[in-house]
């Protein structure tokens, strides 16, 4: 959510940064074939997984494939569009979480993060912390930290609770999305539904401190190390 992962929301206060700098403009013409791409690429992962070919993209499509490999030269440059594409609808969510009434936008934010995960089936999982850009996450990480900060003055979340747990809240709804699949793909909303109650809990005894930001960059930037057999 990284992220998260997340992933991501998270790790971290850091201060807003500045303008997120934008890709060039597209004619018309190319970007509506951008988005038909980038539309038919989610589609195809989610009903295929990352198996789904170039081909059977651009078909999806409506383009050639030599239109699809000029604007995506390989398959890792257009999970990596879908990335950026996810981020960005990841910032105007908490974005548009931040309008609401004083102490609703936290749990709104991770409801629609969810919804947004679990749309994204398919190419998502292991890929979006290392290919999302920073700034990205820098300003995702800077409302989520807005958004606990009013959830915590309106009582609605714990004051211990820290913006890095709401990054493994967002990990946790990764990982239930990934394990339960097609067989229960709403699974995710009640695993939300028990987390959030326990948000709320007046004291929690943890039994470790908070992850800091250094650390959370770390497991979303960096690659899994190798499993020991």
């Amino acid at each position: 959510m990284g992220t998260a992962g997340a992933p991501s929301p998270d790790g971290g206060s850091t201060p807003p940064p500045g303008p997120r700098p934008r890709r060039p403009a597209l004619r018309r013409d190319a970007a509506e074939n951008r988005a038909r791409m980038i539309e038919a690429a989610r589609s195809a992962f989610a009903e295929q997984g990352p198996g789904a070919g170039m081909e059977d993209i651009a078909r999806l499509a409506g383009v050639g494939p030599a239109t699809l490999y000029r604007r995506f030269p390989t398959k890792d440059a257009l999970v990596a569009e879908l990335v950026e594409v996810f981020y960005d609808r990841l910032v105007a969510l908490a974005e548009e979480a931040t309008r609401q009434p004083p102490g609703e936008g936290l749990d709104l934010f991770l409801r629609t993060v969810g919804r947004l995960i679990a749309g994204s089936r398919g190419y998502l999982p292991g890929a979006w912390g290392e290919l999302a850009r920073p700034a990205q996450v820098r300003h995702l990480r800077a409302i989520t930290d807005g958004l606990l900060a009013e959830a915590r003055r309106a009582g609605v979340v714990n004051e211990q609770v820290t913006v890095t747990d709401i990054a493994m809240v967002v990990w946790g709804i990764r990982g239930v999305v990934e394990t339960t699949g097609t067989a229960a793909p709403d699974a995710w909303q009640r695993h939300l539904d028990l987390v959030m109650a326990g948000l709320r809990t007046p004291y929690i005894a943890f039994s470790r401190p908070p992850l800091d930001t250094g650390q959370v960059d770390r497991m979303t930037s960096e690659p899994p190390e190798p499993h020991q057999g």
